[in-house]
């Protein structure tokens, strides 16, 4: 790139920042898959995605761990997805978010396959940068 347009492109960066701050934050989440399994087995894995403030309550976003995905809304404590998971099968969420501290929430969600009809409770610890 050209030195030409970098200083124009980090000024319009920086201006954006300040001219619409935390609207958009990344967020990391460590989860704790399958909490009512039978098998002895609590899947832990981790998330990374991008979440978007709409106004005081309302958010969305997007959130991945490498092989399943969803796409999430939520207004103030609740909270419901859509996504697949790794097979490629569709994946619905429907939760609650906890707000534990300013960046940190703890949330609960119940997974819906639709396609072998299984279920199951996750739990996830999300940071907000």
């Amino acid at each position: 790139m050209k030195k030409k347009y970098i200083l124009p492109l980090l000024v319009l960066v920086l201006t954006s920042s300040f001219l619409f701050p935390k609207d958009v934050t990344p967020v990391f989440s460590i989860r704790y898959d399958d909490l009512t399994s039978d098998d002895g087995g609590i899947a832990v894995s981790d998330a990374v995605g991008l979440k978007m403030d709409i106004d005081g309550s309302r958010f969305t976003g997007f959130d991945t761990d490498g092989t399943d995905y969803r796409i999430f809304l939520g207004w103030g404590f609740g909270k419901i997805g859509f996504g697949a998971n790794g097979e490629g099968a569709e994946e619905f969420t429907v939760g609650a978010t906890y707000g534990v501290l300013d960046n940190l929430s703890l949330d609960l969600d119940y997974v819906m396959g639709t396609d072998n009809g299984d279920a199951d409770l996750r739990m996830a610890l999300q940071v907000h940068f």
